[in-house]
């Protein structure tokens, strides 16, 4: 099936849109941001025009369809499940929505530059109505008058409703905020995930390229954790992850970047650290957690943990290198005994 709209064909071949067309353009745009920011789907540009023409369709038709049912008319018309389900940064998404927000004020301002204009004329006619004796001339003066002022009125409304979108849209970037920082953050920690995680890595290691600017990795496993489960339950097991979030957040700078990358374990990267001083962060991590308890009932749990250090250098030929060098040290730190650091 092909989805025919011609509001956007309009749009494609460059003609001119009406007020009309701006209004139902507007409004068409916010559905279908809002539909792919609720269902996560990929916001490349082949998947927005796509899911804009559905839209469109479905508007231009009067038809009114449940979320399966508008599924099924994307499906019918490309024959492909491609951006349903996959969770993507919303960036692409945000962007048209800013710009979109941007022109709405941006028509605002000439809307009430326009009704401030009417109302200046209004008034110089009301003057010259005053020293004109013709009742002719009056009438249509007045006539003029009434339609000035049905125009500020309508220019009013108009206002209005642009207002009203402009809300609108602001909630929608308040949503796709939130999806954005859902799709980058871990539940259950607060901590960055495995997927932002690794694309910061990609970013520092490309500055270091670029700009020589130097940071160094931690990698931190917590020692026999499935011990703790196993005897605590999970329940526990997720307390004891929250408060190592906690940690992490409280006892590292603002500028560095704790993840959580796995079930019990965990990424830092110190931006502007070598490895020495990595070392000393590290090993201050590791007496703070052994010494922090865990509330249990009427009892408390201790934890520790074992950590890898590697440092950026020339010779490191991707981020990857780094992430080996960092679990090869975590690794010989948890078959060495547990509860330390190796860099």
């Amino acid at each position: 099936m092909k989805v025919e709209c011609n509001l956007h064909t309009k749009i494609v071949n460059g003609e001119e849109l009406t007020e009309e067309d701006y209004q139902v353009l507007s409004e068409i745009i916010k559905d279908v941001l809002t539909f792919m920011a609720k269902e996560r789907i990929i916001p490349s540009p082949q998947n927005y025009e796509r899911w804009f023409k559905i839209f469109c369709y479905v508007r231009e038709n009067r038809l009114n369809l449940s979320k399966a049912e508008l599924v099924d008319l994307y499906l019918e018309s490309y024959q492909t499940k491609e951006g349903l389900t996959a969770v993507e940064s919303a960036d692409l998404v945000e962007r048209i929505a800013e710009e979109l927000f941007n022109e709405i004020r941006s028509l605002i301002k000439g809307a009430t530059h326009h009704t401030d204009e009417i109302s200046k004329g209004g008034e110089k006619l009301e003057e010259i109505a005053k020293e004109i004796t013709s009742s002719d001339i009056q009438r249509v003066l007045s006539r003029i008058m009434q339609e000035v002022k049905g125009l500020k009125n309508l220019n009013r409304k108009f206002i209005q409703k642009l207002e009203l979108q402009t809300q609108e849209i602001e909630k929608l970037r308040d949503e796709l905020r939130k999806v954005k920082e859902e799709a980058n953050v871990d539940a259950l920690t607060g901590l960055r995930n495995r997927r932002s995680f690794e694309r910061t890595l990609q970013e520092f290691y490309r500055d270091y390229k670029k700009f020589g600017y130097p940071f160094s990795l931690i990698m931190m496993d917590l020692d026999n954790f499935k011990q703790v489960n196993d005897t605590y339950g999970h329940l526990v097991g997720d307390r004891v992850l929250k408060e190592i979030g906690n940690i992490l957040r409280n006892y590292l700078r603002a500028k560095d970047v704790p993840a959580r990358t796995g079930g019990e374990e965990f990424a830092i990267i110190l931006p502007g650290v070598t490895k020495k001083e990595a070392i000393m962060v590290a090993e201050r991590l590791r007496r703070v957690i052994s010494k922090h308890k865990v509330k249990v009932d009427s009892s408390e749990l201790s934890v520790t943990a074992s950590f890898g250090v590697s440092e950026i250098n020339d010779d490191v030929e991707e981020p990857e290198d780094l992430l080996r060098e960092a679990d090869k040290n975590l690794y010989q730190a948890k078959r060495t005994g547990k509860d330390k650091v190796v860099g």
